[in-house]
């Protein structure tokens, strides 16, 4: 297929929940701006869940103004809703029911119709659920463009639920398959790249091409001269007091348990400093219980922004970020960060812009904290770092490079592939690992999984809904016991290889401890093996970081993803996390015995689900090579035949006729009427010769001698009815 004229982009962005103003779209919600600002086209597909106010929430800028008549802001924007979804029940969030997550199941042939009259030239997916399988047979079968970017570790997310964890494997398997029909598929950082290839539930990079594409921030909105006094004053804080900032959903897997912890120990301890929680979630009723706490709620735009300034120190323990969009507005706001190695350490230079901590290594979290609640001069020297370090992110210019990456991807489409899917999979197909559950999107065992498997779920987990209820009330009476500790803020803590000058418990807390002295209690923080902490000093060079602080836009993209590199591999080198530690093969092995047994189940029944694809992927396969065989012998026999009927169906001539297509008495009459013409003369019935005496006068042929060659014409036609030819009058002799 030839290459399309140079055009502009008409780019199809799925995600699952458009209306709820999380970081994923947020981030989708810069790159839609851009593709505006360009002259591109972008329509968004997405389930009708959240509020449905935030719709047009970011398109309420000055540039838009001119286009706030139609109903989509923007002539170049379109939005669709889906009219198949349900709400995800263990994302629901009964404080805010408006920003409930919903999960839709298949593309309807309305909304196939509103996609076709968009007409787009790219597909571009963000989450990997049934929805997406569905777009992806779209892309397909109208040879469009595929690629896809990845923003949460969702099969991560199940670990952070009793008795759920087996699901991982199910939603990572499920993960893989969607993934081994895109062309390209953009990580944020080289970190989570490598999350991805080395975590045996994962192996992405053996179903599809994985590649870096960072994230942004708005440098002008999000600037430490937001700071304003009025919005302190107003949720009654001191201009001395410190406040220390959450921004995030308020769910499990943000490990809330952890911010929790050192909040009621910085409350234990007597420190002066505040607490702000900006967010919402299912954990609302329980964060709004912390000492010395206030609660904002869910806050956007420029209202964040001077959140975010007014605050202090930013204190952000999830695990399970790609990247981090909040940690990176807070730095660019002016605070030094405490955030996870594991997630957000790419975005932290360890001990200078704030400080990056080992998953549930509890101490360091609270040590981090306190040191900068109770050292001021170190709290501002790493507000100015965390500034010039976010230079590197300007949001246009990383947006920009997405607009790239549509390019190159409908050119290696278009020369690579030859604009056909089928092209791709056989280059796929011949590698290990890849299409494990066949090259057929939808299997029959898949289709199973979608309808059957996923209801069945809703319903157990209502039954386990309740129970986890009622061990959180159980839990929640038992936190409320006061928590005990002694604390002198000169301590010095050795942690096994390094030394921060921070304050800490004389006797260390254990894990029981920490779990009842969390919010979240029914959550269990696991209690394996910690990672070594390394020196927290820079162990690499920052030459040359700060050369861009003069430089608000920032360098090109080239330049930002390569100072993601440098800094994920410097994070790399001095953090390790388990994800990381895990550096082995992948080992098929038929029951592990490291694992519980829903573990194992899971993988047997994800491994049972792959073989019938790949079976079913075969059969097919088969079935239409041999339907193209007889379809090509079929058609050269029907060319034959066609053939064949051609030649009989001719036009004859006179001299042509056979016998056999007339009866006798109307080919011994047309023979007759031939036989008194002269050569030449054609005729078709005896009536046409009405008057050929008249035409013998003409030709001075004798009357008599007329007669006398119709009789003899007459036997010598009777004599020669079944010959194919009858000789003309001319020929005949008497």
């Amino acid at each position: 297929m030839d290459v399309p004229p140079e055009r502009k982009h008409r780019v199809v962005i799925y995600v699952t929940c458009y209306n709820v103003l999380d970081g994923v779209t947020l981030t989708l919600r810069k790159i839609e701006q851009e593709i505006l600002a360009q002259g591109h086209s972008v329509c968004i597909l997405s389930t009708n869940s959240g509020n449905s106010q935030n719709t047009h929430t970011h398109m309420e800028e000055k540039q838009f103004q001119r286009y706030r008549h139609l109903p989509n802001r923007h002539p170049n924007r379109t939005i669709i809703f889906l009219d198949n979804a349900v709400p995800i029940p263990f994302l629901h969030d009964p404080n805010n029911p408006k920003d409930s997550y919903h999960l839709g199941f298949s593309i309807s042939a309305e909304v196939r119709k509103k996609l076709d009259d968009f007409g787009p030239t790219i597909v571009h997916v963000t989450v990997p659920d049934v929805t997406c399988m569905h777009l992806i047979q779209y892309a397909r079968d109208r040879q469009l463009p595929l690629m896809g970017t990845y923003h949460s570790n969702i099969p991560d997310y199940f670990t952070h639920y009793p008795g759920i964890g087996w699901l991982k494997h199910v939603v990572a398997c499920y993960e893989r398959h969607n993934y081994n029909f895109l062309q390209a598929l953009f990580v944020p950082t080289p970190f989570i790249r490598r999350h991805l290839t080395i975590e045996e539930h994962y192996r992405f990079d053996k179903v599809t091409d994985l590649k870096v594409w960072g994230r942004g921030v708005d440098l002008k909105q999000f600037h430490p001269s937001r700071r304003s006094e009025d919005f302190r004053a107003r949720y009654g804080f001191a201009p001395d007091d410190v406040v220390v900032i959450w921004v995030g959903r308020l769910v499990p897997e943000k490990r809330l348990d952890i911010f929790a912890y050192v909040v009621r120990r910085l409350a234990d301890e007597g420190i002066n400093f505040k607490a702000l929680i900006v967010g919402a979630g299912p954990c609302e009723a329980d964060v709004k219980s912390l000492p010395n706490t206030t609660f904002a709620g869910w806050v956007t735009g420029d209202e964040l922004a001077v959140a975010y300034a007014s605050s202090d120190v930013f204190l952000f323990p999830s695990a399970v970020e790609t990247f981090g969009n909040v940690t990176l507005e807070a730095a660019a706001s002016g605070l030094p960060v405490i955030v996870d190695s594991g997630c957000s350490g790419h975005l932290v230079q360890d001990g200078v812009n704030g400080f990056s901590c080992t998953e549930d290594d509890l101490e360091s979290y609270y040590n981090g904290t306190l040191s900068l609640v109770l050292d001021n001069s170190r709290r501002k020297a790493m507000s100015m770092e965390g500034r010039k370090f976010s230079l590197r992110f300007e949001k246009r210019t990383v947006c920009r490079k997405m607009i790239d990456n549509y390019s190159n991807v409908t050119e290696e489409f278009y020369h690579l592939y030859r604009g056909n899917h089928t092209n791709r999979d056989r280059i796929y197909e011949s590698k290990p690992d890849s299409f494990a559950a066949g090259s057929y999107l939808r299997p029959t065992s898949l289709v199973f999984v979608e309808y059957i498997f996923i209801l069945a779920f809703r319903f157990f987990y209502r039954v386990g809904e309740i129970i986890f209820s009622a061990r959180r009330c159980l839990a929640f009476l038992r936190s409320r016991k006061p928590f005990r500790s002694t604390t002198s803020a000169q301590t010095v803590v050795k942690i096994k290889n390094g030394s921060i000058p921070l304050a800490t418990s004389s006797a260390s807390l254990t894990s029981s401890q920490s779990i009842d002295s969390s919010i979240n209690t029914g959550l269990v923080i696991s209690t394996g093996q910690p990672c070594d902490y390394q020196d927290t000093t820079a162990t690499y060079s920052l030459n040359g970081i700060f050369e861009m602080a003069d430089h608000a836009d920032g360098g090109d993209a080239d330049s930002i993803d390569n100072s993601i590199l440098s800094c994920d591999e410097a994070s790399s080198a001095t953090c390790s996390t388990a994800s990381t530690i895990n550096t082995r093969p992948y080992e098929d092995r038929f029951w592990r015995c490291e694992l519980p047994v829903s573990h194992n189940l899971a993988i047997l029944f994800t491994k049972t689900v792959m073989a019938q694809g790949r079976l079913e992927s075969r059969i097919r396969k088969r079935y239409t090579h041999r339907k193209l065989v007889c379809h090509s012998h079929d058609g050269m026999i029907a060319r034959k035949r066609n053939k064949r009927i051609a030649k009989i169906r001719k036009r004859k001539c006179s001299e042509d006729i056979n016998p056999d297509d007339f009866n006798g008495r109307s080919m011994l009459n047309l023979q007759l009427t031939e036989s008194l013409l002269p050569v030449g003369c054609s005729c078709s019935s005896t009536d046409s010769c009405a008057g050929s005496d008249q035409s013998l006068v003409e030709d001075n042929i004798d009357p008599g001698m007329a007669s006398t060659n119709i009789f003899v014409g007459r036997a010598h036609t009777e004599h020669r009815l079944n010959s194919r030819k009858v000789k003309l009058s001319s020929n005949l002799q008497i």
